[in-house]
Order: structure tokens, then sequence, then C-alpha cells
């Protein structure tokens, strides 16, 4: 019997002593199971009060403040967007923040698209608890080269616009 409960003590150890996940391994394995459209997955990744929010300007607008909320509207995207795909281009943190910047991809009537943002993620005990997404825009000239020469991707101009140089 004592080689079962040296066994069984074991596996416990090795459970119990794995690191929690760092805060970008979070945001690393909730975006893989946004390209999956694994809503059930994404809403693992984060708490019960999760807040997902837009910054346009000046407000920043609540699209989503629980779990609840942010799966049905994960449901609604991907019924809409069934191809869409999202790549981290860049990934830095500091703390229990994480920002990236994601290029989505998707086809719209047999036109292959994308478009890139920046998405700043708070993580609370190994969940996202609230990101923020500012206005999608046009990848910058090295990443659109880039994903022209790989894919062929038309790029969607910024939903806002360019923004322009003034003098003071």
């Amino acid at each position: 019997m004592r080689p079962y409960l040296f066994a069984a003590s074991l596996s416990f150890l090795s459970f119990t002593s794995q690191a929690a996940p760092t805060p970008t391994e979070v945001v690393e394995s909730f975006i893989q199971a946004y390209n999956k459209h694994d809503v059930e997955l994404m809403v693992q990744h984060t708490s019960e009060t999760v807040r997902w929010m837009h910054i346009t300007g000046t407000k920043v607008e609540v699209e989503t403040s629980d779990r609840t909320e942010f799966g049905a509207a994960m449901t609604d995207y991907f019924e809409t967007l069934k191809d869409a795909n999202a790549t981290i281009l860049q990934i830095i943190d500091s703390g229990s923040y994480v920002s990236t910047v994601e290029r989505v991809t998707w086809d719209n009537d047999g036109e292959h698209l994308s478009q890139c943002s920046i998405g700043t993620f708070r993580v609370k005990d190994g969940k996202l608890a609230e990101f923020w997404y500012f206005p999608a825009h046009a990848c910058d000239a090295q990443v659109e080269a880039e994903t022209i020469e790989k894919t062929d991707l038309p790029v969607v101009e910024p939903e806002i616009g360019v923004l322009q140089e003034t003098q003071q």
C-alpha cells in the first residue's frame, strides 16, 4: 500500500507545485482560445466581474461588465465573423498589466481583410479582470508589407481617419 500512497503524494505535489501562469501567459492563452472561437475557454480565462471596454477619444465605453455578458457578446461576435483570427504582433507586460498590438484577419464576402488594435489587459489571480481596446487602425507600414507579402490581405483603413499634423 505504501507505493500507492507515495505515488499519489508525488502526483499531488507535482500538481500543486506548478507555478501560476504569468499575466502574459494568461493573455496569450486567451487569444489562443479566441482563435479557436472557443467562447467557453475564453470565459474560463476571465473573472466573474470581467469588464471589456473600448476607448474612443475621451470616452471609455463598457462593452460587457461580467462573465455572462462577455460570453454572450463573443458568441454573437463569432456568429458574425466565423473566420476571425488574431495574431499578437507585439506584447509587453508591467506587473499585472499586459499590452498587445494585435492584427485581426477575417473574410467579408470573399474579400480577405485585416486591421490592428492595441489592447491592454489587467490580470488578477490568474484571470482577466478587465481589458481595454483602442480603436482599430491600419497596421503600420512594416506590418502591412509583411501582411500583403505573406497573405495578400488588403488592410482596412482606420474607422475614424488618419491623424494629420498640425502647427501650433
